[in-house]
């Protein structure tokens, strides 16, 4: 009995060891090394999502990794032996381990969530010195943008020649165009990061287990579309009416599309605003979230941007506006920091529109935010903001109030994804620097400098930091929801 049991295990392990060798001469595979730790097998998860290409991204906050593989998200805690995929707890039978650099996983119990959830494949190899990873075996790879005088093309590279029958594509009242192919696999990083041009603004992915959908945010107008797939490609050809409608479209494009967005940082030279309990002024925070976000706009978005102030100095409130008027701003966003010296234990974030003020604290916040105007120098008439004044104001901008309700909305929404503080709401009130503003326009208050805990929070760059990221990702959306119908409906 003894013979055999040795027999049927050197069989056994002959089998997986050439199973290894046939995997590895396919040249789909790739080996990350193992790691012995407390005399468990364990794996780096940096250096597994590099040999995936794989990306990461580390929330500093709560020290949690996330892998983004095409539509699938892994996350991984410190020292906890849950890992979640998607929606989907997993339970491993021995804890990650955290040095404060990199993330360590068991082996033993991470085999089997990956070749469950739909990322790459995975085994021990003979050696046990590494695990060898089936490399995602992609045959969608990328997109390139042609225009031409009647239209553009749409070339989606591939690795093999799709049926016409597993195609399928439609556009969206919203603009998006739809393909979807039945038995693809789609390289997600390599088509979100291929270069766009007109008319294609964002590209997204959806992976699923039998098919894939590329989807196009299309920023023209599209009269009807072909679709043709060839060995290496799928074209889509968009028809427009860009020939007949140039002059149209430029100019269209010349006066709506988001091009310049104005930052108003709060307060500055003089003028410190509200003051915390350990002396942090309003103007030091406002300035940097403005910088930061400023930055996230210019170098993901690639548009202009224009600051009120860009150092420690004093702006008066007319001029504010009339600098985001005069550059031809579309979008104007003025960053400042809250107190309540009546109440230290108010804290939270709240942005307002121009309209009069509806509660107490709201009319505080815009009256504090306006005793700025005793500062100024030189003689500028204010008229003071009655609510049938502001509300005569707000009807002049109200070609723009749809908008900056939704982009006040928004921010809300983004920073409430991202901050412990309370969600304060979207609130309105009567600020001088919103008044004559002619395009989209908010006032965001990022917290309480009042509150001693809230003020620790603003003091440090990170938590500005994530204020800035929250107030760009809402400007992504709004973008998605204003610019293309802007055009496409004219």
């Amino acid at each position: 009995m003894t013979f055999r049991i040795s027999t049927v295990f050197r069989i056994l392990f002959s089998v997986i060891w050439l199973i290894s060798l046939a995997w590895l001469q396919t040249g789909l595979s790739t080996k990350t090394k193992l790691y012995v730790i407390d005399g468990n097998k364990y794996i780096s998860a940096i250096e597994y999502a590099e040999s995936q290409e794989i990306r990461t991204i580390f929330y500093d906050d709560k020290e949690k990794l996330e892998f983004r593989f095409q539509s699938i998200k892994l996350t991984l805690s410190p020292h906890s032996s849950f890992v979640k995929v998607n929606d989907k707890i997993f339970h491993m039978h021995l804890p990650v381990v955290y040095d404060g650099n990199d993330f360590f996983i068991p082996v033993d119990s991470f085999l089997p969530i990956l070749n469950s959830t739909g990322l790459p494949n995975a085994l021990l190899d003979s050696s046990e010195e590494y695990i060898l990873t089936n490399a995602p075996n992609f045959n969608v790879h990328g997109v390139t943008i042609q225009n031409k005088v009647n239209g553009s093309v749409l070339k989606v590279n591939t690795s093999k020649k799709f049926a016409a029958d597993v195609l399928a594509a439609s556009i969206t009242r919203g603009g998006w165009l739809n393909l979807t192919i039945a038995g693809a696999k789609v390289d997600s990083l390599s088509l979100v990061e291929s270069q766009l041009r007109n008319p294609v603004v964002r590209i997204r992915t959806i992976q699923s287990q039998e098919s894939a959908q590329v989807s196009f945010l299309l920023k023209s107008k599209v009269d009807d579309f072909e679709l043709e797939a060839y060995n290496d490609h799928i074209s889509i050809f968009l028809r427009t009416a860009m020939a007949e409608n140039a002059d149209k479209i430029k100019e269209m494009r010349r006066r709506w599309l988001l091009d310049t967005i104005v930052i108003d940082a709060g307060h500055g030279g003089k003028d410190a605003g509200a003051i915390g309990i350990g002396g942090l002024q309003e103007k030091t925070v406002t300035l940097d979230i403005a910088k930061k976000l400023g930055k996230l706009i210019e170098t993901n978005l690639g548009i202009k941007v224009i600051y009120t102030r860009d150092e420690d100095v004093y702006i008066p409130l007319w001029k504010r506006t009339k600098i985001a008027n005069d550059s031809g701003g579309k979008v104007f966003i003025s960053i400042h920091a809250n107190s309540a010296h009546k109440n230290h234990s108010v804290r939270g974030f709240e942005t307002y529109l121009l309209r009069p003020g509806k509660t107490e604290d709201a009319i505080e916040v815009a009256r504090r935010e306006n005793e700025v105007i005793a500062m100024e120098e030189q003689y500028h008439e204010y008229e003071k903001l009655s609510n049938d004044k502001l509300i005569l104001y707000a009807m002049a901008q109200s070609a723009f109030m749809k908008e900056s309700e939704f982009l006040a909305a928004e921010i809300q929404k983004e920073l409430d994804k991202v901050l412990t503080s309370p969600n304060r709401g979207v609130k309105q009130a009567g600020f001088h620097v919103l008044v004559g503003a002619s395009m989209p326009n908010v006032l965001i208050e990022a917290g309480f400098l009042s509150n001693k805990s809230e003020m620790k929070l603003l003091g440090q760059s990170r938590y500005r930091q994530k204020i800035a990221q929250a107030v760009f990702s809402a400007l992504v959306n709004f973008k998605d929801k204003y610019e293309n119908p802007l055009i496409s409906d004219n």
